[in-house]
C-alpha cells in the first residue's frame, strides 16, 4: 500500500502539530513567575510575616521570620514581675523594631529602637521598675527582614 506525497505531507503536519501542542502544554505548566505574591513559602514549613507571641506569668516571647514587614502590634501580658530583662535577637536583620512596655498603671517603663543593617544584632537591656499586673507590649516594625526574637523575663 502506497500513499501519495500529499497524504504523507498531511500526516507529517498532524504529527508536528501534536508534538508542538504537547511541548507548549508542558512549557506552560512548568514555568511560573519567580516572584511570589503569597508570602513566598515555596512549600517549606516557614511562615513569613506571621509573628508568634507566647506568654506566662514570668516571660513573654515574640518571634518571627520577616520579609519587608511593616506593622504595629500590641500584646497584653499578665505578669508577676516588677521589671523585665529585654533580650532582642535579630539574624540577617534589616529594618527598625521599636519596643515599648507599659506597666499595670499604663506607665511607660521601656522604650527602645533596634536598627538592623543585614547582620546579627543581639541586645540585652532592662526595663524601669513598674507595677506587676496586666502589661502592654507594643512592637512596631518598619521594613523588617530576617529572623527576630524578643524575650521579656
Amino acid at each position: 500500500m502506497e500513499c501519495s506525497s500529499t497524504e504523507g505531507d498531511e500526516a507529517m503536519r498532524v504529527i508536528i502539530m501534536v508534538m508542538l501542542g504537547g511541548c507548549l502544554l508542558l512549557t506552560a505548566a512548568g514555568c511560573g513567575q519567580a516572584l511570589c505574591s503569597d508570602g513566598c513559602n515555596g512549600g517549606s514549613s516557614t511562615s513569613y510575616n506571621d509573628p508568634i507571641a507566647t506568654a506566662t506569668a514570668v516571660d513573654f516571647i515574640y518571634e518571627g521570620d520577616f520579609i519587608n514587614y511593616n506593622n504595629s502590634e500590641s500584646y497584653f501580658w499578665s505578669t508577676i514581675l516588677n521589671d523585665a530583662f529585654v533580650s532582642f535577637d535579630g539574624i540577617d536583620f534589616y529594618g527598625v523594631v521599636r519596643i515599648r512596655i507599659y506597666d499595670d498603671f499604663k506607665v511607660l517603663i521601656f522604650d527602645e529602637m533596634f536598627f538592623g543593617n543585614g547582620g546579627t544584632l543581639q541586645s540585652k537591656t532592662i526595663s524601669d521598675l513598674g507595677i506587676s499586673g496586666l502589661w502592654e507590649v507594643q512592637i512596631d516594625s518598619t521594613s523588617v527582614d530576617g529572623i527576630v526574637q524578643v524575650i521579656l523575663d
